[in-house]
């Protein structure tokens, strides 16, 4: 698999948009859209609409829709309903999936008052509900599961728990938008490098810094390649075996649900280096059975 971003529509203007909003409306037969009814439709994403309008609401709004949601409650109001949902719950921190099942209203017109779901936990004296200290590689990690399962780039409206650790909004605060986090993503782990496949070292292009892979100096020292597959490696590793399992060529594209792993193709506890030409990705089932036994029959004997 190789990670692509999807075209943007960098040229596509507002009005465009809008119109597109109004042509599936009208073909559906209905007087507001769900994101879900545009994403099944339309000929853009309800991402681009949001971006070029400022949220989905306000681009049924400026289409002449109408939509389901009450945005016009005061801000007072609003704040007042959140720290009544925070007391019953007994928490310090709400999350805009407990609002939504114990609040008055959505969590949209807080978002819209505020600027940020964070925001107006700040201003009604709550924790924000984000972890805390999660690095860069923790959110590619995630996103590269996601995007894995998938088979495809991920869109925002997926970005939500369980299916991801993080939701967007997480996404959008460290890299600015979903957009720039996909870049970064996709410039993390598509930097310019040649592969040593018979040593598993990484050779880093110029002012192209990255963590290097470890590099076999003698096979039958397993004290000099670490044991521990960095996050890198374990995607470079799956990246060259397509994402799919070695023995039963299963995906979890095709399997949702599927676990991945990384096996040492020689154990590690009968001397195999940790190192790009002896590590392959098998699915959970055959990496458990595999254990540390040999791939060919004939080293078993």
């Amino acid at each position: 698999m190789k990670f692509e971003l999807e075209p943007y529509h960098h040229g596509i203007t507002k009005e465009q948009v809008l119109q597109d909003i109004r042509r599936v409306a009208k073909e559906l037969g209905k007087n507001t859209l769900t994101q879900q009814d545009y994403k099944h439709h339309g000929t853009f994403s309800p991402d681009l609409a949001r971006d070029r309008c400022g949220s989905w609401f306000a681009a049924l709004t400026e289409a002449g829709l109408g939509h389901s949601r009450n945005l016009n409650i005061p801000k007072d109001e609003c704040l007042a309903d959140l720290k009544r949902v925070a007391n019953k719950l007994g928490k310090s921190s709400v999350t805009t999936e407990e609002y939504k099942e114990n609040g008055k209203f959505s969590p949209a017109p807080l978002v819209r008052h505020f600027g940020s779901w964070f925001a107006a936990l700040d201003a009604a004296g709550l924790e924000r509900t984000r972890t805390l200290h999660v690095t860069d590689e923790d959110y590619f990690v995630n996103l590269q599961k996601m995007w894995v399962s998938l088979g495809r780039q991920p869109h925002y409206t997926e970005v939500q728990k369980p299916f991801s650790n993080y939701c967007a909004g997480a996404y959008e605060h460290r890299f600015g938008s979903w957009r720039k986090a996909l870049e970064a993503f996709i410039a993390y782990v598509n930097q310019d490098k040649t592969e040593d496949t018979q040593t598993g070292q990484v050779r880093q292009q110029p002012n192209v810094p990255s963590e290097p892979l470890p590099a076999q100096t003698n096979k039958n020292d397993s004290r000099k390649a670490p044991g521990r597959i960095s996050w890198r490696l374990r995607f470079l590793v799956m990246r060259r075996d397509n994402f799919k399992c070695r023995i039963c060529g299963r995906s979890p594209a095709t399997y949702p649900g599927l676990v991945l792993h990384v096996d040492h193709v020689e154990a590690r506890s009968k001397g195999g280096p940790t190192i790009m030409d002896n590590l392959q990705t098998l699915c959970e089932q055959d990496n458990i059975g595999k254990s540390n036994l040999s791939m060919k029959e004939d080293e078993e004997g």
